[in-house]
């Protein structure tokens, strides 16, 4: 984040006089300057006023005392000092350094970001204009540049305030968890107790999914200063990942209590309540998802609806976040269908078929890439608008505000006889759906994903015939699993390709065995059994205890004993499949 609130962070002391006068003057220049370093600054600026009272041309007074101005707030003579030691001198690297700072500070960036690049013509060792230059790269995205001018900062000068923050965040935007480790790895062994290094080494543990190792960090910083929001955050995180909820959420009060608007906090601790199933207090603090800067805008603007009556209008609900959160949340569109004269449902296109044989009274069309909505409900007009996962704030309120469902998607009838003939052909035993993989490294792929080969217990426990319902390629796995055991997962091209052709699968089968991802949404929304392998400390929609989640009453939850404990999960699975078949 740019620090244009921190004048003496842009704004750095310069490190001596960038070129000597001659006789008087230079003596008078070094006097002022002495003084601005033991921080005097009024004095200094007397001294600066009459160096150039004697010598109005004098470039390195001029640009002194812009930058004297510049870090006491008053910028706009600050630019006019910088402007006219740039006159005297165009080649004045400091000077368009300086000028840059005063740029950014009236938050015209461009233009200091030209200012800076000027400055690293003449002179490619100032430090400030690096890091500030990446600052401004890093926020108009462009994260590849940004990065190249914060590791030439940190070359030229480490110690300058939230530089190794910025860099260790950058290169975790890249996923070079190694390289951001290492280098924190070497400024810790230098000084053990390096606040800001401890506090970033805990982040790269924490995103590297090592949250043991994290929380040590993180406790060893908490040591040194223990009232940093920012800190108290990412402590709560890495406890909850390690199942200790109650611990987190003291952590995120702890930390909203010192910041009353640290959004992120909140958001968090949001997601823990949701995750104890506290769904009263945890839905309001939801709603700061739609505050995202990944958050799309919608189009037209139609007043939200929040919770009032329904009565005689037309509500519109439209899609948000990834399909298996649209699925879940869809089980609240009854209710609003229910309470409206008239409800439309924009959806994602892999749904479109799905939700309106499911929802026949509802109107129901895929969702643009623009978010534009068709012509056939805008000339219908629409009174009131609301994302679907904001459906829950007002139908489930609380544990019992959950329906007893048996499903309430519905596959295409001919096209889940077609499957049930195919499954048929296969021979005698279940027929058992397998997903072994969810998500991306940032939604905790490694904490939630089991890879293929530790699941021969299951496959080989029972007469069954499993089906692969993978939505990434897992061919070179199912090769793998294939020589090793002997064992034939089935798989068909139209299941991954077409929705409406997974659902109709997913219907058919007996059961659906899968790590926390899409498909497990998918089965419960249609009522079909499912067993889902939950990590020590899930998603919120998994709950933290139980064999129940409340959004499906078909799904059957295994958790997790211990954090990483996959084996006592694979073991008590097969058990489970053994009895069923």
């Amino acid at each position: 984040m740019i620090l244009t609130n921190l004048l003496s962070r842009i704004f750095s002391r310069p490190a001596g006089i960038p070129s000597a006068t001659s006789g008087g003057i230079d003596r008078d220049l070094q006097r002022a300057f002495r003084l601005q370093r033991a921080g005097d600054l009024a004095a200094a600026e007397r001294s600066y006023r009459r160096v150039l009272e004697f010598d109005a041309h004098n470039a390195d007074a001029h640009y002194l005392l812009g930058a004297l101005l510049g870090e006491t707030g008053n910028v706009a003579e600050a630019a006019v000092h910088l402007d006219q030691a740039l006159v005297h001198r165009p080649d004045f690297a400091a000077a368009h350094a300086a000028r840059g700072n005063v740029f950014l500070l009236l938050d015209e960036r461009q233009a200091a970001a030209a200012s800076y690049r000027q400055s690293l013509r003449h002179g490619a060792d100032n430090a400030i204009a690096h890091y500030n230059l990446g600052l401004i790269l890093q926020t108009s995205g462009e994260p590849d540049q940004a990065l190249h001018h914060f590791e030439r900062a940190y070359e030229i000068a480490p110690d300058i305030p939230d530089l190794l923050k910025n860099l260790t965040l950058l290169l975790l935007g890249f996923a070079r968890y190694d390289e951001a480790k290492a280098l924190l790895q070497r400024v810790l062994a230098q000084t053990p107790q390096h606040y800001d290094a401890l506090k970033c080494m805990g982040l790269v543990l924490q995103k590297m999914h090592s949250p043991e190792l994290a929380l040590q960090c993180y406790v060893s910083a908490q040591s040194i200063a223990g009232a940093d929001a920012e800190l108290l955050n990412n402590l709560a995180i890495v406890l909850q990942d390690l199942g200790r909820l109650d611990e987190a959420i003291a952590k995120y009060d702890a930390a909203v209590a010192l910041r009353p608007d640290f959004t992120l906090a909140i958001w968090h601790r949001s997601l823990a309540l949701l995750l104890r199933h506290d769904f009263a207090r945890g839905w309001p603090d939801y709603e700061l998802r739609l505050v995202s800067e990944d958050q799309p805008r919608r189009p037209v603007g139609f007043p939200r609806w929040n919770g009032g009556a329904l009565a005689g209008k037309t509500l519109l609900v439209y899609a948000e976040q990834g399909l298996g959160d649209e699925i879940m949340f869809a089980s609240c569109l009854p209710d609003a269908i229910a309470a409206a004269r008239h409800c439309v449902v924009e959806c994602s296109p892999k749904l479109e078929t799905l939700f309106r044989r499911s929802f026949p009274r509802a109107g129901v069309y895929a969702a643009r890439p623009d978010k534009a909505l068709p012509d056939s409900v805008l000339s219908a007009g629409v009174d009131v608008q609301c994302p679907i996962g904001s459906l829950p704030l007002s139908y489930r309120r609380n544990r019992a505000d959950f329906p007893r469902h048996h499903g309430y998607l519905r596959a295409d009838p001919e096209s889940v006889a077609v499957w049930r003939t195919r499954l048929a052909a296969l021979g005698p035993g279940p027929k058992v759906g397998i997903s072994w993989q969810g998500g991306t490294h940032k939604s905790r792929r490694p904490v939630r994903s089991v890879p293929l080969a530790q699941w021969l217990p299951i496959v080989q426990s029972a007469n069954a015939h499993f089906v692969d319902l993978q939505y990434t390629d897992g061919r070179a796995e199912l090769d793998a699993l294939r020589a090793a055991s002997g064992v034939n997962v089935h798989g068909w091209e139209e299941v991954q390709t077409d929705y409406e052709q997974t659902a109709a699968l997913v219907a058919a089968l007996d059961l659906v065995i899968s790590v926390c991802t899409a498909v497990i949404h998918l089965g419960g929304a249609l009522g079909r059994p499912v067993w889902v392998m939950a990590p020590f400390s899930p998603e919120w929609r998994y709950g933290i205890a139980g064999e129940e989640m409340p959004w499906y009453p078909s799904v059957r939850v295994f958790r997790q004993p211990a954090y990483g404990d996959w084996d006592a999960v694979i073991n008590q699975v097969a058990q489970s499949l053994r009895r069923m078949a």
